[in-house]
């Protein structure tokens, strides 16, 4: 009998488990279950005040195939049901991709928008907006060279795999460094062009 009893506990336990593991996995996943339709959000969109928040989360958003793309952990995160954003401070996010050299961005502060039917206008496409000490790191790779960007506005679309800014940057490369106002990578064709008022201090080789 007290092995039936140690095997159901056993089951119990492994039950509440996986529960909290699905609970905390993906926040993604978890407010599209949250949300029941317009009249819910609605509802929600009267409070001014966060409805829910996570500290110390760490989940992977997939794409439509199934292939991990990007890997996000953070401080803190909250949701502002009004506007139905989320606010992470000290985002980490990690890009995933067996074809392309990963990056990996660090901000003090992140605001991510996603897709919605809901909202007026909708939101057609993901976007995220980072804050305060932005830095883009790449590390060198067999068809990529090292870069690390460096600005205080950094806007991030991950189904497009873009990151963009308006503002001033500095690009690190083992070539020297690179100050421009205004930037557009694209991770898929491993493009990058700063738009405007670029100068450049190139390093010496021996």
């Amino acid at each position: 009998m007290k092995a039936q009893i140690t095997i159901d506990r056993a089951r119990i336990w492994m039950a509440i488990a996986a529960v909290g593991v699905v609970a905390l996995g993906s926040f993604w996943l978890y407010d599209t279950v949250r949300r029941q339709g317009a009249d819910d959000y609605n509802r929600a969109s009267a409070r001014l005040e966060p409805d829910y928040y996570v500290e110390n989360f760490n989940f992977i958003k997939l794409s439509n195939n199934g292939k991990a793309n990007y890997h996000v952990t953070g401080r803190n995160l909250i949701h502002l049901p009004r506007t139905d954003q989320y606010d992470i401070k000290e985002p980490r996010i990690s890009s995933f991709d067996a074809q392309r050299t990963p990056i990996t961005i660090n901000a003090g502060r992140a605001v991510v928008e996603q897709k919605s039917e809901v909202l007026t206008p909708k939101r057609t496409e993901d976007v995220v907006h980072l804050y305060d000490q932005v830095t883009v790191e790449r590390p060198q790779g067999i068809n990529s060279s090292f870069m690390r960007v460096e600005t205080e506005y950094l806007q991030l679309l991950p189904d497009a795999d873009i990151v963009k800014t308006d503002q001033r940057i500095k690009l690190i490369t083992d070539n020297g460094e690179t100050l421009a106002t205004g930037m557009m990578a694209n991770n898929t064709n491993q493009e990058l062009r700063l738009l405007s008022k670029v100068h450049a201090r190139l390093s010496k080789h021996k």
